[in-house]
């Protein structure tokens, strides 16, 4: 068999096509060829802007002598996780029941009914094939065992799927003690281990906390929101907030910059900056949205098309290059004084980046803005550092242009209907909250280009796949927060045509 992705849509599929693996796509006709050579499936999942996703791939299956192992073992399907969410899910679950954690690559081993018997994300290329060898040797000589693990692991899911359908009214009681558990009051944030790191935005909690009427899960939210504005996790130059920090304390980001979670951003900071009378959250609300404007939008033939799914972790220069900032860099192009003051209360150290044991930028930490440092340290959480962050702006315009010089991070210019919906809720928000008519225009805008998603046939997740929940679901309340902006009757007869 050969490689058979050149031809597909998927940017993500495309990064793969010349690898000398045999990747097919996901399908039926991937698992009959497994049956026939009576061999395992590997479903590896990712997408395009991933950075583990862009190690593994370097390390293992551009290597012919890992892909040789791959393609006689395996019968070897690529998936891209924002094309087939349900894929994804099924088998995210399975590697956290398994590992306790997941993540991006995503790799599923299953049996040729797709039930998984092992699932793991990341390895390196010596433990990667020593994995395929003792799992094909299983398969070969223990079929029993594989057996047993698949009907496990599938019964486990099962089960948590009718755990979460009985949930009912405990749904409050559950997220109060998942937030006590998980609530990190001295760096805050959400983290899922002792550690309290990596630590995520928290993007689709956020806006429930801050509506929820309770005094205490607001400020919750306010701390978060305040720590996230003030780190490294959040592009100061150029807007937006990275996928999530490696460390507890906001600085180190991975640099992905995900659609989803700078729109469920705007309407988080927009919202706070309204209700909490916080003008630097509806600052950052601001420029989070002239991120989409600027960096995301996505014209094909001309016309717009909606807003790209991500901009990738790595550029040309190593991972996180492009946001990086030297003092140096700073003084040449704001002079000395300006410089030097921004350095320091930017915390941004002196030294050079240095390339780590993958060839990333890994000490770029030290060159990434993170006012959290001493600048925030001795001020309370809305306090007198307003008119230090306000004094900020003025400097934005200058290194974003230098910025703009740089060779940029990859963009995967999917306009997925769900992400899109999301956005389109948070231009609302920044529409109402801001008065701003850029964002007001934005929302009609994008809201026109996602109702011709409906047809008779039903909603479109891409123009050639066909919608599942997250888009429904999505769509509706964009397109309702989109009405109460704009007022358009239009709006509301689009949103229950999609709910219908």
């Amino acid at each position: 068999m050969t490689n058979a992705l050149a031809n597909e849509s998927s940017p993500y599929l495309r990064q793969h096509q010349d690898n000398p693996v045999a990747w097919l796509p996901w399908g039926d006709a991937a698992f009959a060829e497994a049956k026939r050579r009576n061999v395992p499936v590997l479903v590896s999942i990712g997408y395009s802007t991933c950075h583990w996703c862009h190690v593994m791939a370097h390390e293992c299956f551009e290597d012919a002598d890992t892909a040789r192992v791959m393609n006689d073992h395996l019968v070897c399907i690529k998936v891209d996780r924002e094309e087939h969410p349900e894929v994804d899910a099924i088998y995210m679950d399975a590697v956290q029941a398994l590992s306790g954690h997941g993540g991006w690559p995503l790799n599923a081993f299953v049996d040729h009914q797709g039930r998984p018997f092992y699932a793991c994300t990341y390895l390196p290329i010596e433990q990667w094939r020593k994995l395929i060898h003792h799992l094909a040797q299983l398969w070969s000589t223990d079929r029993a065992r594989i057996d047993k693990a698949a009907a496990e692991i599938t019964a486990h899911l099962s089960e948590d799927e009718t755990l979460q359908s009985s949930l009912g009214d405990n749904i409050w009681q559950l997220l109060d003690r998942s937030l006590a558990a998980t609530y990190d009051a001295r760096n805050p944030g959400y983290g899922w281990n002792a550690e309290k790191a990596p630590k995520f935005p928290s993007s689709q909690l956020l806006p429930l906390l801050l509506a929820s009427g309770r005094t205490e899960w607001v400020k919750q939210a306010e701390a978060v929101l305040e720590a996230m504005q003030d780190a490294g996790i959040h592009d100061r130059v150029g807007g937006g907030f990275h996928r999530y920090s490696v460390d507890k304390h906001w600085r180190m980001p991975h640099f992905e910059k995900m659609l989803y979670d700078n729109a469920q951003l705007m309407v988080a900071y927009a919202r706070a900056g309204e209700q909490l009378a916080r003008p630097d959250f509806l600052r950052t609300a601001v420029n989070t949205g002239d991120y989409l404007l600027r960096d995301l939008r996505v014209t094909i033939d001309g016309a717009f098309a909606g807003y790209a799914s991500a901009e990738d972790a790595d550029d040309p220069g190593g991972e996180g290059s492009f946001y990086a900032w030297s003092p140096a860099q700073l003084r040449e192009a704001l002079g000395e004084v300006d410089g030097a003051r921004l350095a320091r209360e930017w915390d941004i150290m002196t030294g050079h980046p240095e390339r780590g044991h993958s060839g990333h930028l890994e000490p770029v930490i030290t060159h990434i803005p993170h006012p959290r440092g001493e600048t925030m340290a001795t001020h309370a959480p809305g306090g007198d550092v307003q008119a230090l962050r306000t004094s900020w702006e003025r400097f934005l315009p200058i290194l974003r242009g230098i910025r703009a010089k740089r060779p940029r991070p990859g963009r995967d210019d999917k306009v997925l209907t769900d992400q899109n919906a999301l956005a389109l809720e948070g231009f609302a928000a920044l529409g109402r909250y801001s008065g701003e008519q850029r964002f007001i225009d934005a929302c009609r805008e994008l809201a026109a280009v996602l109702v011709r998603r409906l047809s008779p046939a039903g909603l479109m997740r891409l123009p050639n796949r066909p919608a599942y929940i997250t888009d429904y679901g999505s769509l509706v309340s964009g397109l309702t927060a989109a009405f109460d902006l704009l007022g358009d009757p239009d709006l509301v007869h689009a949103a229950k045509r999609v709910a219908a």
